[in-house]
C-alpha cells in the first residue's frame, strides 16, 4: 500500500490512500466470518426433523389472524374498528380517539387529572344558630328521635352530660320567673 497525494476537481491537494493488491475477497477476518456463517448454515440444514426445535405456535398466533380479528372495538370509545390486512394493528377508531388517549396517558404521567374543570356557584345553606323561637322545636325533635331509637345507645352518656348544665339552667331561671318546674 502507498500513500499519494492527488487533486481533486476543485485544484486542491488531498490524501488518498492507494492498494494495489485490493481484490474482492476482503480482509481475513471477513473471510473467517463468512466461512464460520456457512458452516452454521450447512448445519442448520444437516439436522434431522427431531433436533430442530419446535415452533412456538402461540408466538406464531400472536401475529396471526385471530390476533387481527381480536382488536375490533376502540379503546377508547369503545366504537367498532375494521382492522386492515396488512400494517399496525389499530388500537383506535379514529385520529380523535387516539388523541384523547394520548391527553390522558400525559395527564395520567406527570401526575395531573386528565379531567376538564367547570367552574359553577354551588349553594351551601349553613345552619344558622337556633333562635328562641327554634328551641322547643329542636328539644322536640330530640325527643322523638330519642323514642324512635334514632340515637344510639353509645350516645346516650354524652348527651345526658350535655343536658345536665341545660336543666340546672332552665331551674335556676324559673324559680327567678316563676315558671313551671321540671321534676
Amino acid at each position: 500500500m502507498h500513500l499519494g497525494l492527488g487533486t481533486r476537481g476543485d485544484g486542491l491537494q488531498e490524501d488518498r490512500q492507494q492498494t494495489e493488491d485490493m481484490g474482492t475477497s476482503g480482509t481475513p477476518e471477513y473471510r473467517a466470518r463468512r466461512r464460520a456463517r456457512e458452516q452454521q448454515r450447512r448445519e442448520r440444514q444437516r439436522r434431522t426433523p427431531e433436533e430442530r426445535p419446535r415452533p412456538d405456535w402461540a408466538a406464531l398466533a400472536a401475529d396471526g389472524p385471530e390476533r387481527r380479528t381480536a382488536a375490533t372495538t376502540c379503546g377508547w370509545c369503545g366504537g367498532p374498528i375494521t382492522p386492515r390486512s396488512r400494517g399496525p394493528i389499530p388500537k383506535w377508531c379514529s385520529a380523535t380517539c387516539r388523541h384523547r388517549a394520548w391527553e390522558q396517558s400525559r395527564a395520567a404521567t406527570s401526575g395531573r387529572a386528565a379531567v376538564q374543570m367547570v367552574e359553577r356557584r354551588v349553594e351551601i345553606r349553613v345552619p344558622l344558630e337556633p333562635t328562641r323561637r327554634d328551641w322547643s322545636r329542636l328539644l322536640g325533635q330530640l325527643a322523638s328521635q330519642l323514642d324512635d331509637g334514632h340515637v344510639y345507645d353509645r350516645d346516650l352518656h354524652a348527651l345526658g352530660r350535655a343536658l345536665k348544665p341545660v336543666l340546672r339552667s332552665y331551674r335556676r331561671r324559673a324559680r327567678w320567673t316563676g315558671a313551671p318546674d321540671l321534676t
